[in-house]
């Protein structure tokens, strides 16, 4: 029995295709006393080892990071691995009798149309929501666990929806740190402070620690609380992103004088070191496109199979009137790597954790008063179509028509805008409407919205709002030189534009040559479903279920 325990881990990473080999990247959290550790891992009949790199020494102990690369290969394998400390497997405790040593996961043929998951949303807004909600905090954790295993055991599949996920794509609210300012915790008598002392408030020694160690403690406590989740880290290499609540509610849509204090940089300082290891899983990611031991941002270009994915940082550098900062450049950049390299079939996936189309917020930005304290109005800042960001919006879309357009004349080309955020599954299309000067022209851009795994949906008054908010007709986009995108988004069968409830989404590609995207979701079988705050819900007992809706793209 292993004496060993992992504080945290293993994360298994996806960093992409490079000279013939999918690298993935294995990374943990160890106790203090360790002084190294090894990866041992079988691909088949092959067993072999490497050393993990120690990356950082924390409060609670010691990241670890070492690498697999898997030679590109005509045929399907399955990796094996265990963590080896002084020639010992180390574990983490499944049940008080149960220990957790070894992992596999699924690396997919050379050739093969693969099947992704996604996800966003990990957590709780408040202790208020999470106490609202019937569900077990996991339940979705668990079904995707058990749909992993089941396919893992039979990886002799014939069409592609029965195969195991290739990868786990990430989407934002990866933890949620909103809680920093609760009592009891880092910040709160910082936040019952007049905003004139806020803005000057020093940051002692004392409190930076505390902050650090809040962060800390949040992704411990977030990611080691479930064995389904912890199982799905583990065992589905995944690329992550961060988005605000990785940070604080609303970050980089608020006012430049609040996010540059030295309260909030304080925050910003911890959030950021503890994302890179845990989410990035170091600066050595070879997926980033800013290689240097202090990045920028943290966007990522990949080509993985029969996708390109470029993964947007749109937290690192935002500010009220700008997006991604020099993380826009890069993006350019990810497009023409991808472009040069580009197979026919390929997919071209974009990875923005808020939406591009979603629901209409009307010209009334423009009149709500700039405050920060008006919770709606960073919001409504965090949407790419408010009024401060919509250039750069148009900017972003048009770089992907072009895209499209290049790669259309050899071989049809397919870009899907993946996101979460909004706590609702729901998606849309971008159309380039003929001109003129181009009639033919057929460009479209997919948005998929998937929200939230653990958060819950809105409360069925705010559903209401974003129903009648969604039933105002999108106004078209006029990107200029006679390129006008019409948005719409998708009704179901049903015709609802939303699905109100708790999900994840996967996509493949099948034998028809369509993306078909399935979004799985709990239901809940409850008087008064959406009004979780009704007397009769403390005195009844919900009855869960899971349901997939499946769309063709």
């Amino acid at each position: 029995m292993s004496s060993h325990n992992i504080v945290l881990g293993p994360l298994l990473g996806l960093e992409g295709e490079h000279a013939n080999a999918t690298i993935y990247s294995v990374c943990f959290l160890s106790e203090n006393d360790i002084d190294a550790a090894s990866l041992a891992y079988r691909i088949g009949k092959q067993s072999l080892r490497s050393e993990f790199t120690l990356i950082s020494t924390l409060s609670r102990g010691k990241f670890w990071r070492a690498e697999i690369a898997i030679p590109l290969a005509p045929l399907d394998q399955v990796c094996n691995y265990q963590i080896l400390i002084e020639s010992q497997a180390a574990s983490y405790t499944l049940t008080r009798n149960s220990l957790v040593a070894e992992w596999s996961f699924f690396c997919p043929a050379a050739k093969q149309r693969i099947q992704l998951a996604f996800a966003s949303c990990n957590g709780f807004s408040s202790d208020k929501v999470r106490a609202q909600h019937p569900a077990p905090m996991d339940y979705l954790w668990q079904r995707m666990q058990q749909q992993q295993a089941a396919h893992m055991a039979n990886v002799d599949y014939a069409e592609v929806v029965d195969a195991p996920y290739a990868a786990l794509i990430m989407g934002g609210d990866q933890i949620y740190a909103d809680a920093i300012f609760n009592q009891k915790q880092p910040l709160y008598a910082w936040s019952q402070k007049p905003l004139k002392a806020q803005l000057s408030a020093p940051v002692s020694d004392t409190l930076r620690q505390r902050i650090d160690s809040f962060y800390l403690d949040t992704y411990l406590r977030s990611w080691t609380q479930s064995a389904a989740l912890r199982y799905c880290l583990a065992s589905i290499p995944s690329v992550m992103m961060w988005d605000d609540h990785d940070i604080i509610d609303g970050w980089g849509s608020q006012p430049y004088r609040l996010e540059a204090c030295p309260t909030y940089q304080a925050m910003f300082d911890s959030t950021k070191k503890y994302f890179t290891l845990f989410q990035v899983r170091s600066v050595n990611n070879q997926a980033l496109q800013q290689t240097t031991a202090a990045p920028a941002h943290f966007g990522m270009t990949l080509r993985f199979r029969d996708y390109g994915l470029l993964v947007m940082d749109n937290r690192s550098q935002r500010t009220l009137h700008n997006i991604m900062g020099s993380g826009k450049a890069d993006f350019i950049q990810g497009l023409s790597e991808l472009q040069a390299g580009w197979q026919a079939g390929q997919k071209l996936l974009v990875l923005s954790g808020v939406p591009f189309l979603y629901r209409h917020f009307s010209e009334s930005d423009n009149n709500i008063r700039l405050s920060i304290h008006f919770d709606a109005y960073d919001d409504m800042a965090d949407h790419w179509r408010f009024s401060t960001h919509y250039d750069e919006m148009c900017s972003i879309l048009q770089r992907l028509l072009q895209f499209q357009a290049t790669l259309q004349a050899h071989t049809p080309t397919k870009v899907f805008i993946i996101s979460g955020d909004v706590h609702v599954a729901a998606s849309g299309i971008y159309r380039e409407q003929p001109n003129p000067a181009n009639p033919s022209n057929t460009g479209n851009i997919v948005q998929l919205i998937s929200s939230g795994i653990v958060h819950p949906p809105p409360m069925s008054m705010e559903q209401s709002v974003i129903r009648m908010a969604s039933s105002v007709t999108q106004p078209d986009i006029d990107l200029g030189g006679g390129c006008v995108l019409s948005a719409t988004l998708r009704k179901d069968a049903s015709g609802n534009r939303f699905l109100f409830h708790r999900n994840y989404a996967c996509m493949h590609e099948g034998s028809d040559h369509k993306v078909w995207v399935n979004w799985h979701y709990e239901t809940i079988d409850f008087p008064h479903a959406n009004d979780l705050t009704a007397r009769a819900q403390s005195q009844a007992s919900p009855s869960l279920g899971y349901q997939v809706l499946g769309l063709p793209y």
